[in-house]
């Protein structure tokens, strides 16, 4: 509130309204290290993950108070994209090609830029697969993710090329107390220099805690939608545009969602 004089003499009271936050003004406010970093990128003669251990960190407290991304803001999720960004860039900017064996393991997701149970592979497929519309797949999924008590909790990915598999585990919980854990199997291989290539195969609730009779019952996600909209049609690509020892960012094509992950 600033005080000011009116034409009579008398004081007026005039109230200062901030400027709305744009992509500038946030982007100026960043920590200044990963702006430097940001500079230095296209000098990187090879990743060296230890300079980007400043940005790790900014990206992690970043997204620690957001439940995965389910509270992120339009600016949080600017912000996030940001540090994303650096790590991706300087992983180009190398040259340094990505080490897909590191992919391998048990990772737990910590962001995501759309609904959190669209980490899973299960929803990738019945958005390129069997809907074939990204349209109107997104408000399937804005509805799912409305829905009265439903609830998003942890999600895992454990990857290995030994058997070809990943596995993915979502939480859920939907109305009042009904939970268990959607457990998706794909077929995953490497498509270098840097992408997945992953099949769906088959999911399953497990853990439920009112429906235990389910969890040995699995559904064969491939042969439905294979037989309806012909083979392949289950096959979606990821790209891993960066990891090491504890961290992993992959972005599924072509729409670009970026997914973070801590290894467990």
């Amino acid at each position: 509130m600033a005080l000011g004089t009116s034409t009579s003499g008398r004081i007026a009271l005039s109230r200062q309204v901030p400027a709305p936050c744009s992509r500038r003004n946030l982007a100026a406010s960043l920590p200044r290290n990963a702006e430097r970093l940001r500079h230095r990128v296209a000098a990187f003669e090879s990743l060296n993950t230890d300079d980007l251990i400043p940005t790790k960190l900014e990206l992690l407290k970043k997204v620690a108070g957001l439940n995965r991304g389910a509270l992120a803001s339009s600016n949080d999720k600017y912000e996030v994209s940001t540090y994303v960004d650096v790590l991706e860039e300087a992983v180009q900017s190398s040259g340094a090609p990505v080490d897909m064996n590191a992919v391998q393991g048990k990772w737990e997701l910590i962001y995501s830029s759309v609904e959190q149970f669209r980490s899973s592979p299960f929803f990738w497929a019945f958005q390129e697969g069997l809907v074939q519309s990204r349209d109107i797949a997104s408000q399937i999924f804005k509805f799912t993710d409305s829905l009265p008590g439903a609830t998003i909790g942890a999600a895992f990915q454990t990857i290995s090329f030994d058997t070809g598999k990943l596995i993915s585990e979502v939480d859920i919980e939907v109305f009042p107390a009904i939970r268990g854990t959607v457990v998706t199997t794909s077929e995953v291989e490497v498509d270098p220099p840097r992408n997945l290539n992953v099949t769906v195969q088959t999911t399953r609730v497990s853990n439920s805690n009112v429906l235990p009779f389910v969890d040995n019952v699995s559904v064969p996600v491939q042969e439905i939608v294979e037989g309806i909209r012909g083979p392949g049609s289950t096959r979606v690509a990821v790209e891993i545009t960066y990891v090491d020892s504890d961290m992993r960012i992959a972005r599924t094509r072509p729409d670009g969602e970026v997914f973070v992950y801590r290894r467990v």
